[in-house]
């Protein structure tokens, strides 16, 4: 028996599987590091996802919306316009179109194209967008290990089972980090790394003024909940989101407003309440320099087209 026993740990002692470990390895990410924590603590949410084939007088006249999308190419040729940008996407190519940035898109009619969209928010403390933060690339060519993920978001959004925003939501996040892991050469954070200590200070500030929305925010409410003076609030709000903590508050409120109009059937009045408008003309007057029509106009035409 004590000769069975040192014989079987004799064989106790070699392995019995052998571990994988010929992967490739992914690129460098060094120009990415300091900013590692925003996957962390970025939030994600899945709104809806459609594939279009389109017709050859197909066209998106300009526009911005308050969600950010991804187009996924299938077939055919399109020439968008994001921002500044101008790109001719092909087959197997994903655009990404972050908050609030204009853009156009038409078909170029000698072939067919199908395109599908997938309309999602990816924020980070609630109202910062992920793209525009991290600097997203707005084209990323020949990427067709996202089809299937593509496919997958169309079904989820077409049949709606249990948990489906929520598995949409991790789809999404896929996608986000094969680009941010796959290629990270084509990202470009808009500030710089020591922005990153500016942001997790902002982050109070932030996060007071989203929790009281529909109430009065002062920049000194704001200050106070990020313990710092308010010149230095102002100067923070500049330095890292290039605007005003006022005009931030605006921008927030009106994106909130655009967010309910299109998930919500809450009238315009109750929708301009909760998001702390309580003077009608100027909220129409805002909503329209921001977003090029009225509050009914851009419900209406929020689920059209792509």
């Amino acid at each position: 028996m004590a000769k069975g026993d040192k014989v079987l740990s004799q064989w106790d002692r070699r392995p019995m599987t052998v571990v994988r470990d010929d992967f490739l390895p992914y690129p460098s990410d060094d120009t990415l590091r300091e900013w590692s924590w925003v996957w962390e603590r970025m939030s994600v949410t899945f709104l809806h996802a459609r594939q279009h084939e389109c017709l050859p007088h197909w066209h998106i006249a300009p526009r911005r919306l308050p969600n950010a999308i991804a187009f996924f190419v299938h077939a055919g040729r399109a020439k968008w316009q994001i921002g500044d940008v101008i790109v001719i996407a092909k087959p197997d190519d994903l655009l990404f179109i972050p908050e609030g940035v204009w853009h156009s898109a038409a078909h170029l009619p000698e072939r067919r194209f199908c395109v599908s969209a997938i309309h999602f928010t990816a924020r980070l403390f609630g109202s910062l967008d992920v793209l525009s933060v991290l600097g997203f690339p707005v084209h990323v060519p020949k990427l067709p290990e996202a089809g299937s993920a593509v496919n997958e978001l169309l079904r989820l959004s077409a049949r709606q089972p249990l948990g489906w925003q929520r598995r949409g939501a991790a789809l999404v996040t896929d996608l986000l980090l094969r680009v941010a892991q796959e290629c990270p050469e084509l990202l470009r954070p808009t500030a710089s790394p020591l922005a990153v200590t500016a942001l997790k200070v902002l982050h109070p500030a932030i996060q007071f003024a989203e929790d009281h929305l529909r109430d009065r925010v002062t920049v000194t409410g704001m200050a106070e909940a990020a313990a710092c003076s308010v010149r230095h609030l102002r100067r923070l709000f500049r330095e890292v989101l290039g605007m005003s903590p006022k005009r931030w508050l605006i921008e927030r409120r009106l994106q909130k407003v655009a967010h309910l109009l299109t998930q919500t059937d809450l009238p315009l009045k109750a929708i301009a309440a909760e998001c702390g408008f309580d003077d009608l003309p100027h909220f129409h007057r805002l909503f329209r320099r921001r977003f090029g029509q009225s509050p009914a106009q851009f419900r209406r035409s929020a689920f059209r087209g792509l």
